[in-house]
């Protein structure tokens, strides 16, 4: 006697077949990622399609954003290397510098200037 489906099989075996069809756009769309990266993304996004394209391409414009900055990075140190000197002539600098606190320059505090002045009207209590 041949099994029969019942409903939540049949509705179970559609979606199955829908996940499969949209993973195989995907990794035909994006063949530079992995079927286990596209899987990902796509349940991470509810089984949405269009959900998962968005993301997969902002992932991907980040991808080659941060390739371009590691070769424009390359290129500018080799060209910076020709220009650089081997050594920097700095002459004797000392390694410790000690600061002293009383060179500073005061701060000027208004009310001390008031009562510093001459002309300063002078309160008694």
């Amino acid at each position: 006697m041949p099994k029969t489906e019942t409903a939540s099989e049949k509705q179970m075996s559609d979606e199955d077949l829908e996940m499969d069809i949209d993973i195989e756009f995907l990794l035909a769309t994006f063949s530079n990622l992995s079927y286990e990266s596209i899987s990902d993304v796509y349940l991470a996004n509810n089984h949405d399609l269009d959900a998962t394209i968005e993301m997969l391409n902002q992932l991907e414009i980040v991808s080659l954003s941060n390739e371009l900055i590691v070769q424009f990075l390359h290129i500018f140190s080799n060209e910076a290397e020709e220009y650089l000197p081997d050594t920097l002539n700095i002459g004797d600098v000392p390694e410790t510098i000690e600061f002293s606190t009383s060179s500073a320059p005061k701060q000027k505090n208004e009310s001390t200037e008031a009562s510093a002045s001459p002309n300063a009207p002078v309160c008694s209590s």
